[in-house]
């Protein structure tokens, strides 16, 4: 009897130890679901959040790429602007420039058609008008100025003045013109060309300007020959502004008249001094 109450007794305790463990393998298949949905959460959590800063990534890019591409649209309708202005002032700087060439060549062309007769002339002062400005500057005017006072020395010795420029004469031109006239006094120049030196050689055509000056006066005093009547010559004194009248020619000429001798046409027989006595 007793036995059996110990197997029963036995037997209650394994039973009770197997519901304890029954119990414990269900509290751990609790704990290994709420595990498991506590895993389950946090992924779909860190799911969530990786959507999420995703979407924050991709909404600041399309943010950054929208204003980075506004402002090139921005910069591009600026620079266009630009572009734009800077191209109408050019027209608009080529219209009046074209319209002042065109006034300019009517003007030419009114000058031309009112010198009919002269169109040779008048195409001639056309082009020089064309290749200078109409005013000279200050120093422009000193050059012309400068010239014609080296050149009034020779004029000067043959009893005439250096000419003005013209108007549209270029300062090398008037250069030319004052020594080619001069140049038949000088033996070394008198053939040249002067122009084609001048264009070629503006140093050379300088030391030769010089020399048909020196020559052209030189010969002015040196051709005296016998019997030679007297010449005035006139010449302005470039310091005072004077005007100094030199006489060129054989002496003996007006002298003779004085001399009561022989002169090259023969001798002058002048009336005998009557002597008073009182």
């Amino acid at each position: 009897m007793p036995e059996k109450d110990t197997d029963s007794k036995l037997d209650a305790i394994a039973s009770h130890l197997d519901s304890l463990h029954k119990r414990f393998d269900a509290m751990e298949g609790d704990r290994k679901a709420d595990k498991a949905r506590m895993d389950a959460m946090d992924e779909w959590k860190s799911k969530c959040d990786a959507d999420e800063k995703t979407r924050a990534d991709k909404m600041r890019a399309d943010a950054e790429a929208k204003e980075k591409d506004d402002k090139e649209k921005a910069d591009k309708a600026k620079a266009d602007a630009e572009a734009k202005e800077k191209d109408d002032k050019e027209k608009a700087d080529k219209a009046k420039a074209d319209a002042e060439a065109k006034e300019k060549a009517d003007a030419a062309a009114a000058a031309a058609a009112a010198t009919a007769g002269h169109s040779d002339f008048a195409k001639q002062i056309a082009e020089l008008q064309a290749r200078i400005p109409a005013v000279l500057s200050n120093e422009d005017k000193g050059k012309f100025a400068a010239a014609q006072m080296r050149f009034d020395a020779a004029y000067q010795a043959w009893g005439e003045q250096a000419p003005h420029a013209l108007h549209g004469e270029t300062l090398s031109d008037y250069r030319v013109r004052l020594a080619s006239k001069m140049k038949v006094h000088s033996k070394a120049y008198k053939d040249s060309n002067l122009a084609a030196i001048a264009a070629a050689d503006e140093t050379a055509f300088s030391n030769i300007e010089g020399m048909i000056i020196n020559d052209s006066v030189s010969a002015s005093t040196s051709n005296v020959t016998h019997g030679a009547p007297l010449v005035a010559r006139t010449k302005v004194d470039p310091l005072t502004n004077h005007r100094v009248t030199t006489f060129h020619g054989d002496p003996s000429v007006w002298m003779a008249e004085f001399a009561g001798g022989h002169t090259m046409f023969g001798k002058l027989n002048l009336p005998q001094q009557r002597n008073n006595t009182h």
